[in-house]
């Protein structure tokens, strides 16, 4: 006789502290993907401002087209240690990533404009573009985590939003 059948399973009664049949690893939970959706909308907002800021950036620091352009890999070069920062998402908890990822590339990304040299708008992009990894690598597996059967459904709702 098979218990976790839905047919063979005794009826709750009450005061029972019985388990919905639906558990929450298998439910869709709306509240969680949204919160980790609007996370990657801001995220991915503040991680485009170098590109419309390309010319001010150019004219400020005195370097010509290819410096300027030349900015964005080094927010983008720390993508290829995705693997690893996967692999530390996996060892502790998601959460913090997710958590924090946002705020340090916000902070980071609104503090081009202090920055005086070409040098040190490097390192600080190059710093954030860590912080972009750090989120986008754990992020995807924190949505299939909460979107329960729904994965697609999950992941299209944190795709669109970023």
């Amino acid at each position: 006789m098979d218990l976790d059948s839905p047919t063979t399973r005794p009826a709750a009664r009450e005061g029972d502290t019985a388990v919905s049949p639906t558990p929450a690893a298998d439910t869709f939970q709306t509240g969680q993907v949204g919160t980790v959706s609007s996370a990657h909308f801001v995220h991915d907002t503040y991680s485009a401002f170098i590109s419309p800021l390309l010319p001010v950036l150019q004219e400020r620091l005195g370097v010509g087209y290819a410096l300027a352009g030349s900015l964005q890999i080094f927010a983008q070069l720390p993508s290829l240690f995705n693997p690893f920062i996967g692999y530390i998402a996996d060892k502790v908890n998601l959460r913090w990533f997710i958590i924090l990822a946002p705020a340090v590339t916000a902070t980071l990304m609104s503090s081009m404009g202090l920055t005086s040299s070409y040098l040190s708008l490097a390192l600080l992009l190059l710093a954030s573009g860590v912080s972009i990894a750090c989120f986008h690598s754990p992020a995807p597996a924190m949505i299939a985590k909460v979107s329960g059967k729904r994965v697609g459904k999950g992941m299209s709702i944190f795709m669109a939003s970023g």
